[in-house]
């Protein structure tokens, strides 16, 4: 099984922290390749047109972000970027080709 799973938060996902799946807003199964594809691309586009930057990481996973989305971190205080990541997942693993 494929999963397109969106997370948000103040760091790229490729870098896949402990508790990132806390972050999770957005998440599809599919039960094939080509409807895992499908879904993808249009997650990609979607994303691509919703956000100005977008950077490519570890795992090719994909993160974007509005310039001026921030959070202020108490603990470190300072405003902290907010990236939203697409990440894939087959069989509960990180998926890439």
């Amino acid at each position: 099984m494929w999963e397109v799973i969106i997370i948000r938060a103040d760091y790229e996902g490729w870098w896949l922290f402990e508790g990132w799946q806390d972050h999770i807003i957005h998440q599809e199964q599919a039960d094939t390749e080509e409807k895992f594809e499908r879904v993808y691309q249009e997650r990609l586009k979607l994303m691509r047109e919703k956000f100005t930057n977008e950077l490519i990481g570890k795992y090719q996973i994909h993160a974007f972000y509005n310039n001026c989305e921030l959070q202020y971190c108490e603990d470190c205080e300072e405003d902290l970027q907010i990236f939203y990541s697409l990440i894939t997942l087959r069989n509960g693993e990180i998926y890439y080709n």
